[in-house]
C-alpha cells in the first residue's frame, strides 16, 4: 500500500506517494508511482483521495498504459475537505503499467494517510 503524508498539487501528472508501507516484490516504482505487472493476469486496484481544502474540485484518473480506465471526482466548498475513492478489476499483460494521474485540484496529505493506492494479483492467466 502506498499513501500520501504530504500534500500533492502537481496537476496533470502521475501521483507519487510519499510513503510505501507494502511493496511485496517491488513491482511499484516508488520514484514514478507506477505499478508494473510481473505476470499476465487479473488484478484488483483501489484508491482513495482527500481533496485539499484550498480547492473546490479534484479529478484523479486510474491509468492503464497511458489510457484512463476510470475517474474519481471530489467536489466541495473551499475551506473544507472531501473524500472520494474507486476500485477496478483489470486484465493486465506482463509489464503493463497502472498508476494514478492527477487531473486538476490538490490532494491533502498528512500522518493519517487519507490518500492511498493499493493493488494485487487476483489470479494469473497462463494462456
Amino acid at each position: 500500500m502506498a499513501s500520501m503524508a504530504t500534500h500533492f498539487t502537481n496537476e496533470n501528472s502521475g501521483i507519487i506517494f510519499s510513503s510505501v508501507e507494502n511493496n511485496i516484490g517491488n513491482f511499484l516504482d516508488t520514484m514514478t508511482g507506477r505499478f508494473h505487472a510481473p505476470v499476465t493476469g487479473v488484478y484488483f486496484f483501489t484508491f482513495s483521495v482527500m481533496k485539499h481544502e484550498d480547492v473546490e474540485d479534484v479529478y484523479v484518473y486510474l491509468m492503464h498504459n497511458g489510457s484512463a480506465v476510470l475517474t474519481t471526482h471530489s467536489h466541495g466548498v473551499k475551506g473544507k475537505h472531501d473524500t472520494a475513492g474507486n476500485s477496478a478489476v483489470l486484465k493486465l499483460a506482463k509489464d503493463d503499467e497502472v498508476w494514478l494521474r492527477m487531473g486538476t485540484g490538490a490532494l491533502h496529505g498528512d500522518h493519517q494517510r487519507f490518500c492511498t493506492f493499493s493493488g494485487f494479483l487476483l489470479f494469473e492467466n497462463r494462456t
